[in-house]
């Protein structure tokens, strides 16, 4: 196996490895719940923002995996950032798709009152434009 490849598969199994380990630590409770209760904890502690998004979690969770892959100086510092930006892709390619409801307009009414934005056209707006 040549350096080349070696590297790759090393980048490619750390990627993974590095999402899934930041999905763990955002989303799920794990076995007897542990996760749910470190993210309680960290709460508890005033570090509980940092378990509260995948991509978050992965930039800091990608560190030890990019020391797996190879490198030192720049080489590691692209590597990490590599690692976490793959983290960031793979959680927005598994995340449930976008659903527009337009019947649901006590949902839409709620929705504008608490986020008022004078540049940003409602609904109504745009049915008045057509």
């Amino acid at each position: 196996m040549t350096t080349e490849v070696g590297i790759f598969f090393r980048f490619l199994i750390a990627a993974l490895a590095a999402w899934r380990l930041a999905f763990l630590l955002a989303r799920e409770r794990g076995p007897w719940n542990v996760f749910g209760r470190l993210r309680n904890a960290a709460a508890h502690v005033g570090i509980g923002e940092l378990l509260k998004c995948v991509k978050c979690v992965g930039l800091w969770t990608a560190v030890p995996f990019a020391v797996f892959v190879h490198g030192s100086g720049w080489e590691l510092l692209v590597t990490w950032l590599a690692l976490a930006g793959v983290t960031a892709l793979i959680d927005e390619w598994t995340r449930p798709p976008f659903e527009w409801h337009e019947n649901n307009e006590n949902s839409h009414a709620s929705h504008e009152a608490s986020h008022r934005d004078d540049t940003v056209m409602n609904q109504r707006d745009r049915k008045s434009m057509k």
